[in-house]
């Protein structure tokens, strides 16, 4: 039997949690062992009482890590990786759900014939938090990316993630365990983004495979860390420190210039923000290290060129 664990981090997620939980423990696959782990990282509302509630009722599954004081989602993430004892690993945030529930199922499968990938993730929904109306599916938001429901299993490298950018649904990815860096380095608590930062970890020594089947549901709400952080210097600061991370310890050396690129975009990003606060001077330093990262993207521009002049000519 394969197990599988679960990785949940909730917070304030009181109104969708259950629904969460419920979606894990409707899984129709008698062929795995299924954890789920669920970091509450000291909810002020009631998620803490509802995880517990089903922790007593199903000890052998829901396994619950309450934090005596907030950590972060970056740190929950690092206590709940750490907790996981399955082969694979599925992310699954408190406030988003499956929906197919052959979903473990079918992408445990398709790891287990495709060796050489790390990873799996599939379509979603995306659905209006406010009256539950489903908005659009990421094969609908990406289709210049993502295959249509029902074509064949794709698959997607390292340096596809780093080209495209954000197009997989978190509640969607299965990671094998193998594949990740665990326990996770200490500089992932200080990353914006957890999710795209697991894919390019993952995907650094083999492909993800992709299932064009939709099978969980994205939530959107004005509550997320995404939301909150819109336009923030936070939220430049920790992309920057991001970005450095991803050159130092998750890109090979002769990929490193993907990493510069997506630097440079920070750093422009931050002078503009500043700009719109009425600062004058410190903008420019920043728009002076994002051209410095940008000569990256001519030189992936020249080389791509170069390659298509190669293959016109053979």
């Amino acid at each position: 039997m394969i197990k599988v664990s679960v990785c949940t981090i909730t917070y304030n997620h009181g109104p969708y949690i259950a629904q969460t939980i419920e979606g894990v423990l409707e899984q129709r696959c008698p062929e795995l062992e299924i954890e789920m782990i669920i970091g509450d990282d000291v909810s002020s509302d009631n998620t803490r009482e509802i995880v517990a509630d089903y922790a007593r009722r199903f000890p052998d599954n829901i396994k619950p890590l309450f934090h005596e004081k907030n950590l972060g989602p970056g740190a929950n993430t690092r206590a709940c990786m750490a907790a996981c004892t399955g082969k694979y690993i599925a992310a699954l945030e408190g406030d988003d759900y499956w929906t197919d529930p052959q979903k473990l199922l079918l992408q445990v499968e398709a790891l287990e014939a495709r060796p050489d990938c790390g990873m799996s993730f599939h379509d979603a929904d995306t659905f209006n938090s406010t009256d539950g109306s489903i908005e659009w599916t990421f094969g609908e938001e990406f289709p210049h990316i993502l295959p249509p429901a029902g074509s064949a299993p794709k698959t997607y490298s390292q340096l596809d993630f780093a080209r495209y950018g954000w197009f997989v649904p978190t509640a969607s990815m299965l990671f094998r365990t193998a594949s990740l860096p665990l326990p996770l380095p200490d500089w992932f608590e200080g990353v914006y983004s957890g999710d795209y930062t697991l894919q390019l970890l993952s995907t650094k020594y083999g492909p993800a495979i992709y299932l064009p089947r939709v099978m969980s549901r994205y939530r959107i709400h004005h509550t997320g860390l995404g939301n909150i952080m819109a336009q923030s210097a936070d939220k430049f600061k920790r992309r920057i420190f991001e970005a450095k991370m991803f050159q130092e310890h998750v890109f090979r050396p002769k990929d490193k210039k993907h990493a510069d690129i997506y630097l440079a975009m920070q750093y422009k990003g931050y002078a503009r923000y500043l700009l719109s606060q009425g600062q004058r001077w410190e903008p420019l330093l920043y728009r002076a290290k994002g051209l410095f990262y940008d000569r990256q993207r001519l030189a992936v521009y020249l080389e791509r060129r170069l390659q298509q002049a190669n293959t016109s000519q053979n």
